[in-house]
């Protein structure tokens, strides 16, 4: 049951899936330590309805969806460009190597270097999130 999701979103290239604190607190300004607001999964906006963070990324379709043949992925604690590249073959195997088990920050198509390239097919990658987030990462 703990590696069961309770939704499941279509993830997209180049969006930050981090869960950010939303200050509520009007009597603070903006920076400023609180501890009135929310948890939002998303940098820039919720994604998806739950609140739990991405925790795992199944690969359902990934083979040939951007010139550069390769994927790289950022959990919660990677900094700048520290991150795994991964093959596109690497998730045409079967079963365990489609899923990624990660606290999701967020994931792009590159080339073998790390460099950025726009997925050009459609692709279907899924990300399961549970309700809350949480008590121990």
């Amino acid at each position: 049951m703990l590696d069961s999701g309770t939704e499941l979103i279509k993830l997209e290239h180049n969006i930050n899936y981090s869960p950010t604190f939303i200050s509520t607190d009007r009597r603070r300004g903006p920076g400023q330590s609180t501890s009135i607001g929310y948890w939002q999964i998303g940098a820039d906006a919720q994604q998806g309805v739950t609140h739990g963070p991405v925790f795992k990324m199944e690969f359902v379709d990934v083979i040939g969806a951007s010139p550069g043949g390769y994927l790289k992925i950022w959990g919660i604690d990677n900094q700048g460009a520290d991150a795994p590249i991964y093959p596109e073959a690497y998730f045409a195997m079967v079963n365990e190597q489609r899923l990624i088990h990660v606290y999701l920050q967020k994931f792009i198509f590159c080339d073998v270097v790390g460099n950025e390239v726009a997925p050009t097919l459609p692709h279907l990658i899924v990300g399961y999130k549970k309700r809350v987030i949480p008590f121990v990462w």
